[in-house]
């Protein structure tokens, strides 16, 4: 399932708000509740006046990252920033294209919102979803960026985001059935296809078919919702649409709308109106699920039902993991487990109710959810009241996200909440190498969780899971995201030598150095020795790539050096650099002044002068010169690579140094 991020932060409301209430012992404020708390409610006057709301989807942009609410109405399309879950923002609202109508429907592809209705002549909306990032003057009247007139009405839109279609429900066309748009260029969709044997199609589930049935492998499978039974469809040649099968069920009254469980082998449908005809006959029962085995794609099985406790009508659903999030009309957001499908088992495990007056089976309250936005909130419509925001906390972790260097062990709590298939063990998933703490979890509660044996992961970015493993095999998913990084910085490169190599004392002096990417601060020392063991000067810590230092008023050669720094550790210390400090005026300074490093030194040699030096050499101990060289250079860097191991002199004027040759 999507798990919610670490505890949002409490904001002052607004007035589309009601303040963010927790549900505590049963109620979050006025609406009945269980591991469920509303972080929002907007009103629907609040959100373009229209007389109802009906579907809702979400959308995230690539650009931002801000989360979005499009929620269908009765006068069109609204929108609604929910980046901030407890304080959201009314966008504005996509007129209807015709009329208003009770009826809306709407889902995304690519970053285009795709809107029918039951409006006589609508159509299809395609609305750009991208210029929600770019309002300033909230709330505003937004225009459709294109349309689709191949038919006029519908009932449900489904998309196929993988390959780029697009199926209309329930439309004047193709007798009801599946009306497919190609939608590969959403701004010019075309007609691919429709199938009509099976009659008026109410809502489909569309699969790029990946389950257990490998003769379908690969193909377009449709299966189709259609009132009086439930149909499945190769839709693989748009052009050619194949019924595999059509089935029934005792008690059926109206088969609405249903989703494929994450085993891939179940089918969990809602019946729209079976609770209304046992309440006219006299025999009332619960809300019931039911279940299908779609195992084998041309001989579903009927397993038989879930049957609810509430008495209300149950619509829309959705499935993540192993959870199913449920919109039925007067008794809220359901949320069941369904771990134990294949026994034809579900068992709720959370809820909150948006119409708490009664659950009676009547066609008012929740209309549909959306649970699939990256924060874990979940966005649902009551259809005469607004729309609310809430916050399932099923399996919660206290955080979600780090940014880590190698070896380093991840720490936090993780809240088991509702009755799952105790007992549970913990396993970690794609994190090779990484260890997870072992315990068991035998009931509702909060749990330490701890991954180490991190050494071996590599630097880079992880999209790792928390799998709570059943007795009987099935999984508990915990999506997390991890970043490691397990390089320390490079060295930084010098880049200003104080005055060419040579400053006067008492002047203020700026040292500045490369940035390095992972580079969090930078470290510079200045000593009066190149090993910087001895006569310190300077120990600083910075967060730039330079420091202004005031040269002290001491004649002699001084060494600079930088090495980078981040949260995984320290860098290695740059080439080593040297100046010469004059008291006075620089043309006061007669007496030439050499330093030589490193030293010992493996192949390259720095001499570093006070002043220019017209020639150099450099001799073994015998006297036998190896190299010399004439410059005018106060650097200079020698190649002694080649030269054997032993102790050299190097000389330049008067001047004679030593030197040792690794």
């Amino acid at each position: 399932m999507k798990i919610t991020l670490s505890l949002f932060a409490l904001v002052i409301s607004t007035k589309l708000l009601t303040a963010q209430t927790p549900c505590v012992d049963g109620m979050a404020g006025e609406y009945p509740c269980e591991h469920v708390d509303l972080l929002a409610f907007v009103p629907l006057a609040d959100i373009g006046n229209g007389a109802n709301t009906n579907d809702i989807w979400g959308w995230v942009s690539p650009i931002t990252g801000m989360e979005y609410a499009l929620v269908g109405c009765h006068n069109g399309t609204s929108f609604i920033d929910i980046s901030n879950p407890v304080a959201p923002v009314y966008l504005g609202r996509l007129p209807s294209h015709t009329n208003n109508n009770l009826w809306r429907d709407l889902e995304t592809y690519q970053n285009y919102c795709f809107i029918g209705s039951e409006a006589s002549g609508h159509g299809m909306q395609i609305f750009d979803l991208l210029q929600l990032d770019n309002v300033t003057n909230p709330p505003q009247t937004f225009s459709e960026t294109a349309h689709y007139d191949g038919f006029g009405n519908s009932h449900t839109l489904m998309i196929d985001t993988l390959n780029g279609f697009c199926y209309a429900n329930g439309t004047n066309t193709f007798s009801g059935g599946l009306h497919i748009v190609d939608i590969s260029d959403p701004l010019n969709p075309t007609l691919a296809g429709g199938f009509a044997l099976e009659g008026y199609t109410h809502d489909s589930f569309i699969w790029d078919y990946d389950g257990p049935d490998t003769e379908h492998t690969g193909k377009e499978i449709i299966i189709a919702c259609n009132g009086g039974k439930l149909v499945v469809v190769d839709c693989t040649d748009k052009t050619d649409c194949e019924s595999l099968g059509a089935y029934e069920y005792d008690g059926l009254g109206y088969v609405h709308q249903g989703w494929v469980t994450k085993d891939k082998s179940h089918f969990v449908l809602n019946d729209e109106l079976d609770e209304i005809d046992f309440a006219n006959a006299g025999e009332p029962i619960g809300t019931r699920t039911h279940i299908f085995n779609i195992a084998d794609l041309d001989n579903l099985v009927y397993m038989g039902f879930h049957e609810s406790e509430n008495t209300s009508i149950d619509h829309n659903m959705y499935i993540i993991d192993h959870f199913v999030y449920e919109s039925n009309y007067r008794s809220g957001l359901r949320i069941f487990d369904a771990i134990e499908v294949a026994d034809g088992l579900l068992k709720e495990v959370g809820y909150f109710d948006l119409y708490p007056v009664n659950d009676a089976p009547t066609f008012n309250g929740t209309w549909s959810n959306y649970a699939y936005l990256p924060s874990g909130v979940n966005i649902a419509t009551s259809m005469y009241e607004g729309f609310f925001i809430l916050r399932p906390n099923i399996i919660v972790p206290s955080q979600t996200s780090w940014d880590i260097c190698n070896a380093e062990e991840i720490t936090f709590e993780l809240a088991v909440n509702g009755e799952l298939a105790f007992p549970l063990t913990l396993a970690v998933a794609g994190l090779d190498g990484a260890t997870i703490n072992n315990l068991t979890m035998t009931e509702t509660g909060t749990y330490n969780i701890a991954i180490s044996n991190l050494q071996s992961v590599a630097m880079g970015n992880y999209s790792p899971k928390i799998l709570l493993q059943t007795t009987f095999g099935e999984e508990y998913e915990v999506p997390l995201k991890v970043i490691v990084s397990s390089e320390v910085p490079d060295s930084p490169m010098l880049l200003n030598v104080p005055n060419g190599g040579t400053t006067i004392g008492l002047n203020e002096e700026v040292f500045t150095w490369s940035s390095i990417d992972n580079a969090s601060q930078y470290q510079i020392q200045i000593s009066q020795d190149d090993d910087f063991l001895s006569n310190l000067l300077l120990d600083e810590v910075t967060n730039n790539n330079s420091y202004s230092l005031l040269v002290p008023e001491m004649d002699g050669f001084y060494f600079w050096r930088v090495r980078a720094i981040n949260d995984c550790g320290e860098g290695e210390w740059s080439t080593v650099f040297s100046y010469a400090v004059i008291v006075g005026s620089i043309g006061e300074l007669v007496q030439m002044q050499i330093s030589v490093y490193p030293n010992p030194a493996e192949s390259q040699l720095m001499i570093v002068a006070n002043q220019p030096i017209q020639q150099w050499t450099i001799t073994d101990l015998s006297g036998r010169v190896v190299e010399s060289s004439v410059t005018q250079q106060k650097q200079v860097s020698v190649d002694v690579e080649n030269l054997a191991s032993g102790v050299y002199l190097f000389k330049a004027g008067n001047v004679v140094t030593r030197f040792i040759k690794q």
